[in-house]
């Protein structure tokens, strides 16, 4: 799976953390695995592709490699708990969170910041009455 990490280069996520581990934490494989509590062919097989962490690996490979969680969760395409949480929480939700994401894809980051202030002012608002 291909994806960015806050850049322009497209590398596989698996392909990033091997070379961050490599070059700037300057780890083994093994040495690595045994920070995160596992199995270095476990650690092989996500550096290669052919695993996606658990929530609870993927916490403990942000905090071990320096490597802020939304770009982990981006380049699993993993959302975090919260999202489905929010997107099922009944049936409105569930009809409306698919379309204002899909209304959402393309805005920049500033718009995602507006749109969240603007989102915090309603529920100001809606608790106000």
């Amino acid at each position: 799976m291909v994806r960015s990490i806050r850049g322009n280069q497209q590398q596989p996520i698996g392909e990033v953390l091997r070379a961050r581990r490599v070059g700037v934490l300057k780890k083994g494989l093994r040495e690595m695995a045994g920070e995160l509590s596992i199995a270095p062919a476990h650690l092989t097989d996500i550096e290669k592709g052919r695993r996606t962490p658990s929530q609870d690996l993927l916490m403990r490979i942000c905090k071990a490699y320096g490597i802020p969680e939304a770009d982990l969760r981006s380049g699993w395409s993993r959302a975090d708990v919260v999202v489905a949480e929010v997107a099922t929480q009944d049936s409105v939700t569930a009809e409306k969170v698919p379309a204002f994401l899909r209304s959402a894809r393309k805005l920049s980051p500033e718009q995602w910041d507006t749109l969240i202030e603007q989102a915090k002012r309603m529920m100001t608002r809606k608790g106000e009455r």
